[in-house]
């Protein structure tokens, strides 16, 4: 006698199914989760080496300047700083005069008035400017502002006292890096008076 027995089906309910597409769901959420951080992540050090790119112009730019004061400015008349001096002119503003003008952070891009400009491609021919981007690329030339702040009260040497202040830029106008300094010029040859 042969006897037969159907296969029992145990019946899920499709829970099987449910479960995997709510798994599917999960690291779905964990993916796009995962690959948002690592775009903003991304975002962050690009802009962070850019504004890096724009400081160290900066300050390359504020040296730049220092030098050219150390080398010129005993004996630079002050200027009357109303427009931009032509390129490779030495130029200190003075303090107060209708001339002045206005601070580093005015206008978009960010500009200073009246500045001169250092063409670092005489020092560095592999620094190249252009104002649609790129890599490698800075936005325009940086620019430098002297402006005199009277003698120093203290120096019995009548020591010149400058504000210098250098604004440079990275890949963009949007990446600028405002640098300040004071500097101190004092005569090479000082009558300290009688003993």
């Amino acid at each position: 006698m042969n006897i037969t027995t159907k296969p029992r089906h145990r019946k899920d309910g499709g829970f099987v199914l449910i479960a995997s597409l709510i798994m599917l769901i999960v690291l779905t959420f964990i993916a796009a989760s995962l690959y948002h951080n690592f775009t903003v992540q991304q975002n962050m050090s690009a802009n962070t080496k850019e504004k890096g790119r724009a400081f160290q112009m900066a300050q390359s730019t504020l040296q730049f300047a220092e030098y050219e004061l150390l080398s010129n400015g005993l004996n630079a008349a002050l200027a009357t700083c109303i427009s931009a001096p032509a390129a490779g002119v030495f130029e200190i503003c003075p303090t107060n005069t209708s001339g002045n003008p206005v601070g580093p952070t005015s206008g978009s891009p960010m500009t200073i008035s009246n500045a001169m400009t250092y063409n670092a491609t005489t020092a560095d021919s592999n620094i190249q400017f252009s104002t649609t981007g790129g890599a490698g690329l800075y936005y325009a030339q940086p620019m430098y502002y002297i402006r005199y702040l009277g003698y120093d009260p203290r120096s019995s040497c009548k020591a010149k006292i400058f504000e210098v202040t250098a604004l440079a830029y990275g890949g963009t106008s949007g990446t600028t890096a405002v640098v300040r300094s004071d500097y101190e010029l004092t005569p090479t040859v000082c009558n300290l008076g009688n003993p």
